[in-house]
């Protein structure tokens, strides 16, 4: 009956015999499984093992053997509950070679985001974000406005299954995004970085039908925050023009970085959303930036942090442009929901 699973939570609500369902009650029952959200409809024939499908309890296509045990072939999904389960799995267009083919004209090697783009776009497909802040537009900008957009048909497809499986229960709909509200990507970008392909952003997005997700501000980092004073809270952050922001305010080339990544982030950090996700580009094998990182993992002072969260990985097979730090913004009294539990 495809309730294995769940059989701890039965256990824990003292229903370890089938006559325990009974004396709990039907409609009790149901809506203690309900909750549970079954699959294959294994709360129905449960209720219908233990209480019958008739309104006196009369079974019906149940039989049971001499052991108690009973017997029934799993009744098969209808074909729209199937093609809506599709739907949600096949929603993505990113990694499509025409997809690939069109955003080409983004890619320079030297930016080291081949691999990027694609870790980029599973995280906001994740963790979904409704406004995303990109400092350095290029090839990553294609895979976040993608991620947006297929955010959005995924939850289109997630309330299609819902209304074509009856399973109330299962969805957190608030939190899904839409059409109109599924997102923006604010790309801010001064095309002052030498290999830059920024320029042909608008272009690729335009091709790709992702214009209306798109903001894009010919500025530098800090002026755009200047600009913007907190009006735009962000829950998704990516720092990929490092130069644009990492020397102290009023230094060069010679100033000193990890001062100038934190006067950075103490303008950026309290424009992060509570659960939001800041991550920074290249951060682990390059001395300039490696003592700020090994600095925030250490718990060292500085004028914005510590972050909640933080989570470093390395690309071994490059020597530049191969690592990404990924901070989480978690104030105090921020905890995710509990829903139920089990997984």
């Amino acid at each position: 009956l495809d309730v294995g699973f769940f059989v701890p939570t039965f256990e824990e609500e003292g229903l370890r015999e089938i006559q325990d369902l009974r004396n709990l009650g039907r409609e009790e029952a149901a809506e203690f499984m309900t909750a549970l959200s079954m699959p294959h409809q294994a709360d129905e024939r449960l209720l219908a093992w233990a209480f019958g499908q008739g309104e006196h309890g009369e079974g019906e296509g149940v039989s049971e053997d001499g052991d108690g045990e009973a017997e029934e072939e799993e009744a098969p999904a209808t074909e729209l509950q199937a093609a809506a389960e599709r739907k949600v799995v096949n929603c993505g267009r990113a990694f499509d070679p025409a997809w690939l083919r069109t955003i080409s004209p983004l890619y320079a090697r030297r930016m080291g985001c081949e691999n990027m783009g694609p870790l980029l776009y599973s995280l906001a497909r994740f963790v979904k974000p409704r406004s995303c802040l990109e400092i350095g537009a290029g090839y990553t900008s294609a895979f976040l406005l993608q991620a947006l957009e297929d955010n959005a048909r995924e939850a289109e497809a997630w309330l299609e299954w819902q209304q074509e499986t009856s399973m109330e229960g299962w969805l957190v709909e608030e939190s899904l995004p839409s059409q109109s509200s599924g997102g923006t990507l604010h790309c801010v970008d001064n095309l002052a970085h030498e290999g830059t392909t920024a320029n042909r952003l608008l272009e690729v997005a335009t091709a790709l039908g992702l214009e209306s997700r798109l903001s894009l501000h010919l500025d530098d980092a800090r002026a755009f925050l200047d600009e913007y004073n907190g009006e735009c809270i962000f829950d998704f952050v990516w720092l990929d023009g490092f130069l644009d922001f990492a020397f102290a305010r009023g230094g060069g080339s010679g100033s000193s970085v990890g001062s100038g990544l934190d006067d950075f982030m103490a303008d950026m950090w309290p424009r992060v959303a509570p659960g939001g996700f800041v991550l920074l580009h290249s951060t682990l094998t390059n001395s300039m930036t490696r003592a700020w990182v090994e600095g925030l993992r250490n718990g060292a002072d500085s004028k914005w942090g510590p972050p909640g969260a933080m989570l470093s990985l390395l690309e071994p097979c490059k020597r530049f442009q191969n690592a990404v730090t990924i901070l989480q913004r978690r104030p105090e009294g921020f905890a995710e929901p509990i829903y139920s539990k089990l997984p």
